[in-house]
């Protein structure tokens, strides 16, 4: 990263970074699912999220038009969408993926030295404020959930229940309801 060349212009580097974080991914939330191909990440007017190919044999991140030309944004977008593509498919996550997705994006920024870029969007900052409640932490609270479910999505009540006895059922709840995105910006009033 401390190359002088824009992300926009480096794909080569862009991907390695993509590997660099499945393989901090890996190691922490567990092993991807293999069936499914990683491609190259891209630059999108609508990034960042994930898109699955048409026939759903892979996904690949989007990312914004404002990490074309900063490497610490690529770093805090492509490591959130890493999360998701750990078990890509069609559609909005839940508050839990999204939570340990924020998280696993902090947790790459500081690995990289960044400070870790603000969150400006409610939604998210809720997702992680859910996930933390989760013992001991987000992210290895990710990976029993995902060695229980194969997937963050799939993560039930029940099963945040019986991992999770301490937690409060209605924060299991939340964890488990489709993600909402917040397109307000929080700056206007």
């Amino acid at each position: 990263m401390a190359n002088a060349v824009l992300p926009n212009d480096s794909p080569t580097n862009v991907l390695s970074l993509q590997w660099t974080l499945m393989a901090f991914a890996e190691s922490i939330l567990g092993i991807r699912d293999r069936t499914k191909t990683i491609y190259q990440p891209v630059f999108t007017d609508h990034g960042p999220n994930i898109r699955n190919t048409p026939n759903l044999d892979g996904a690949f991140a989007e990312l914004s038009r404002n990490a074309e030309g900063y490497w610490p944004t690529v770093v805090n977008e492509l490591a959130h969408e890493t999360v998701h593509l750990l078990n890509p498919k069609p559609g909005d996550g839940t508050w839990l993926s999204e939570g340990v997705a924020v998280a696993f994006s902090n947790y790459a920024q500081r690995q990289f030295k960044l400070e870790p870029q603000s969150i400006s969007m409610p939604s998210y900052r809720r997702a992680l404020e859910l996930a933390s409640e989760l013992p001991p932490h987000p992210l290895a609270a990710g990976r029993r959930v995902r060695e229980a479910c194969g997937s963050l999505d799939n993560a039930s009540q029940s099963i945040l229940e019986t991992l999770f006895p301490a937690v409060a059922p209605e924060t299991l709840t939340e964890l488990c309801n489709p993600f909402e995105r917040d397109w307000s910006d929080p700056t206007t009033p």
